[in-house]
């Protein structure tokens, strides 16, 4: 769940409702072995690839299995929804440029993926966690770099993609090294694999950058340890967000 507040799973299917064209339609999702599994149906074929944009977008889905969809024929359930897939964006940015919805072609997530890629190939980015979504005309960025210097270069990365009218960091946290303890299991969770001299306090301090007891005792809760000075060398943590967003402060 870490840096997030939610696992991969809760994550994705925050931003099915928050994605106009998907919200309504009741989709069900789960994620195993950080493979996004979606079922439901949707209008028309042009919905999955907006769906695995969307699930690919965040950290710990690594690929999305489409077999339990399926497409409403046309006239027929979800297909009255079809009338255009079309997200207003902006067209040109010369002087007396208007801004008109695209074809029914066009790809509400394009702005999205188009910064994902361009993250991607940043190499001081490309470890971070950190899921890359899409609101409008806006690209939403929500997770973890290490220092400010990634957070700005990350920004500027998603501002740069033509058509983008603005870039929301709300969820964007810095924390020292967290490129290298965005390690995800199968569920796209972040866990710790405990090393020689750890300590819950410790780990604590790793993720949350501090070692108290409200801190060391959220990751004994997460993982049902009753004594938190008892943990072993090999055991697989994971590592809970924060109960009321990435901005709470754990002491």
């Amino acid at each position: 769940m870490w840096p997030f507040g939610k696992n991969a799973q809760g994550r994705l299917e925050d931003a099915l409702k928050d994605q106009e064209l998907t919200a309504k339609l009741g989709l069900k999702v789960s994620v195993k072995d950080k493979v996004a599994a979606i079922s439901g149906q949707v209008p028309n074929e042009r919905y999955k690839n907006l769906l695995k944009a969307l699930a690919t977008g965040i950290n710990g889905i690594d690929d999305v299995d489409l077999s339990g969809i399926t497409v409403a024929e046309e006239g027929q359930g979800a297909a009255a929804q079809t009338g255009t897939m079309a997200a207003p964006v902006p067209i040109g940015t010369q002087a007396g440029a208007q801004s008109v919805a695209q074809p029914v072609a066009a790809d509400p997530s394009a702005l999205a993926k188009a910064a994902l890629a361009g993250i991607k190939q940043e190499p001081s980015l490309q470890n971070n966690p950190l899921d890359v979504l899409q609101k409008g005309s806006t690209v939403v960025l929500r997770g973890a770099v290490d220092d400010q210097g990634e957070f700005d270069k990350a920004r500027a990365i998603a501002l740069a993609v033509p058509g983008v009218t603005g870039v929301d960091v709300t969820g964007l946290q810095v924390i020292a090294n967290a490129s290298a303890l965005n390690v995800t299991d199968k569920d796209g969770d972040i866990v710790y694999t405990v090393k020689s001299g750890d300590t819950l306090s410790h780990i604590a301090l790793k993720y949350y950058g501090s070692a108290g007891r409200t801190s060391y005792m959220k990751i004994a809760e997460a993982n049902g340890i009753s004594d938190p000075n008892k943990i072993r060398v090999g055991q697989v943590l994971k590592i809970p967000g924060t109960t009321q967003g990435p901005d709470q402060v754990l002491a």
